[in-house]
């Protein structure tokens, strides 16, 4: 793992996650998931133990009821999202590394982190000067999912979602309602 791949400017081309289609919010990695991207325990030790020295912006809290315990922050420099619990660090987007903690897990965490890691990037997870990035089938579910939320919520506040973003999801509609 290279620390200085995951250090670099934000996103200038800022956009929400809802404005941007799949491929453009998750990069084209998309078209190949494989379970030999999941992130290791050992890795995220590593990255955990680098996260350690960074400064954070200021903590976001990830909302009530079963959330109430987490914040999300951004590091001051970087493509690095962390979420906190009460242990400190329990997850992270850093660079393309998306990672939970096994006690954490299965809480609905991946969602707010993958939307707040895409947020600090201006609307896309794929970090600055990465090409593609790739995702583990679950990992990739779970983009899936943090998109759909993303236009899904913009739609219901009567935002301008893009026809080509609100196709993607109303083919999956159109697809459910004909198998």
């Amino acid at each position: 793992m290279l620390w200085a791949t995951w250090i670099s400017n934000r996103h200038n081309n800022m956009t929400a996650p809802w404005q941007n289609t799949f491929r453009a919010f998750a990069g084209p990695g998309i078209d190949h998931p494989s379970d030999s991207l999941r992130v290791s325990e050992d890795e995220a030790a590593e990255i955990i133990a680098q996260l350690a020295t960074s400064a954070w912006a200021a903590a976001r809290p990830l909302g009530a009821e079963r959330h109430r315990p987490y914040t999300i922050a951004d590091a001051q420099t970087g493509c690095v999202t962390a979420l906190f619990g009460a242990d400190g660090i329990v997850g992270f987007y850093a660079g393309s590394y998306l990672w939970i903690a096994p006690a954490h897990r299965r809480r609905g965490l991946a969602i707010p982190l993958i939307l707040a890691a895409a947020e600090q990037r201006g609307g896309t997870v794929v970090p600055p000067g990465v090409v593609a990035q790739g995702f583990s089938p679950t990992g990739l579910l779970a983009h899936r999912a943090a998109h759909r939320q993303a236009v899904l919520t913009a739609l219901a506040a009567g935002r301008p979602v893009p026809s080509a973003v609100i196709a993607e999801y109303l083919g999956d509609c159109h697809d459910r309602a004909a198998a």
